[in-house]
């Protein structure tokens, strides 16, 4: 029995270290050692169907960072649109918690907290996309690129694209 489970773990092991996963280290994307560039990487992504968005706002971030100008628009318009947002929801937060306190609970009053509170996710979102500094930029790229690796990975570990196309 000892012989079977030790013969298992080393078919696993092998059948684990087989896979083409995908790292990313300060920067730096590879697959079994070698360096991979941005278009490889969004062309796995367009492949896998898997992080599309977190590559686009990755780069955004990298580009941001050496640009001034870009990325004092981006922090603009986020700081408008999250304080907007978040105002939005106070206000309808404040029109719901009178509404409950004057009358019996129905559907509306719960419709107008989920709407408050959908509202201040959008504005927490808003706020997170605000990068005031360099260093907060290559943050920002980092943490959307390990979403990259991780999500490829994932659908290198399930079976590759077809297996994927099937599953959505």
């Amino acid at each position: 029995m000892k012989l079977l489970t030790t013969i298992a773990a080393v078919l696993i092991s092998i059948s684990a270290f087989s896979q083409d996963y995908v790292e990313y280290d300060n920067g730096t994307f590879t697959q079994n050692g070698k360096e991979l560039s941005l278009k490889q990487i969004y062309d796995l992504t367009v492949l896998y169907k898997a992080g599309r968005g977190n590559v686009r706002r990755g780069i955004n971030f990298d580009e941001m960072r050496n640009d001034i100008v870009s990325r004092s628009v981006n922090n603009s318009i986020n700081l408008v649109g999250g304080v907007a947002s978040g105002a939005a929801g106070g206000f309808l937060g404040m029109v719901a918690a009178a509404a409950f306190s004057l009358v019996e609970i129905s559907a509306m009053h719960f419709i107008v907290t989920a709407a408050a509170g959908g509202l201040c996710v959008v504005s927490n979102k808003a706020f997170s996309r605000i990068a005031s500094s360099p260093e907060g930029c290559l943050r920002k790229r980092d943490k959307e690129f390990k979403k990259v690796a991780d999500k490829i990975n994932q659908a290198i570990s399930a079976g590759g694209p077809s297996a994927q196309s099937s599953n959505q």
